[in-house]
């Protein structure tokens, strides 16, 4: 019996260790290293693998206070999916792509549920997004203002694209505070 396996499946939030053995050359963020102890026993830790800088996995995390003499079979976490594109590649039969497909779209659907913006978007605005301004200058003064009015201290952004987007960014808090 392999020690440590609840401990590494909590640290990883993982249902159960992963069946997928590492294939010895590809990179991945986490994975399961089997752990051969100096006692002849056997520990799971947390693992990663870049394949550019490193030449072996590196053991991030061991449960165990006693030290290992060597990494055995490594078991890669995969990365969660995040889109459907990335279900046409996974090397999975039909049925079960499709089943992957459906809890995906669910996710996309509860994730974006009620969430309904009255704030209207920058493109939809004008230029500078308040109507009173026109220009930079105007929109540097303006939001010089508005600093000290709000007792806000710094910099005025520097770039005009950026003085764009903290006049956005105030006028959709300001949206947010009218409802």
């Amino acid at each position: 019996m392999i020690q440590f396996e609840q401990e590494v499946i909590k640290a990883l939030g993982l249902p159960s260790i992963p069946k997928k053995e590492w294939d010895g050359k590809s990179s991945f963020d986490k994975g399961v290293a089997v752990l051969n102890m100096r006692d002849e026993r056997e520990a799971y830790g947390v693992c990663s693998f870049d394949a550019q800088t490193d030449k072996s996995p590196r053991i991030v995390k061991v449960f165990g206070i006693e030290p290992f003499a060597s990494v055995g079979k490594v078991f890669v976490v995969p990365p969660y999916m995040t889109s459907e594109e990335e279900v046409k590649d996974m090397d999975l039969d039909e049925q079960s792509k499709k089943k992957v497909e459906q809890i995906l779209s669910e996710a996309n659907e509860l994730e974006n549920e009620g969430v309904k913006s009255d704030v209207p978007a920058m493109e939809d605005l004008p230029e500078y997004i308040f109507p009173e301004i026109h220009n930079k200058q105007e929109a540097e003064a303006w939001l010089r203002r508005y600093n000290s009015i709000n007792k806000i201290k710094g910099k005025l952004p520097q770039s005009e694209e950026t003085l764009k987007l903290r006049l956005y960014s105030i006028f959709v808090e300001q949206q947010k505070k009218m409802k």
